[in-house]
């Protein structure tokens, strides 16, 4: 009795596996768009993001956030606010850059800072003090072309 190449000793046909050609080792990152809710009829409550929309949003949670703010992340923020009083010079400037690149690259995963600018806005904020604009260009570590802007407001 000869048995059929289609079936094993067992009796069932062996699995055949379909070869596919590779895909790009590109993995796309998903997180929360920030601030929650913004936009509860497209997408729900917790509406996810990814690649610029979630850098930019994620950004300026970051740099909005005070250290010691979250409960569960003491560390995660940027302390810009205690700047806000002080004459904007080299030194200022120079510790703003280090705050913010100390808690970026703490942070924030796939992308690098390529240039950034802070310009006082001579407007009183909301508890009637200065402000300052805070301008990121970012640039996404997967993909060579794309640079963006963030700005945040401090006040």
């Amino acid at each position: 009795m000869a048995i059929s190449s289609q079936v094993n000793t067992y009796g069932v046909k062996p699995q055949t596996f379909i070869k596919r050609s590779p895909t790009s080792s590109k993995k796309e990152v998903y997180g929360l768009e920030f601030p929650l809710g913004k936009s509860t009829t497209t997408g729900g409550f917790f509406k996810k993001k990814s690649g610029v929309d979630l850098i930019k949003g994620a950004v300026k949670q970051l740099l909005l956030t005070e250290r010691g703010e979250r409960v569960m992340l003491p560390d995660y923020g940027c302390n810009i606010r205690r700047f806000l009083f002080q004459p904007l010079d080299e030194t200022l400037f120079e510790n703003i850059k280090q705050e913010i690149l100390t808690s970026f690259y703490k942070y924030i995963v796939g992308a690098t800072v390529l240039r950034i600018a802070v310009v006082p806005l001579n407007v009183a904020g909301p508890s009637g003090g200065n402000s300052l604009k805070v301008t990121l260009t970012i640039k996404l570590v997967e993909e060579d072309l794309v640079v963006f802007e963030v700005p945040v407001i401090i006040s």
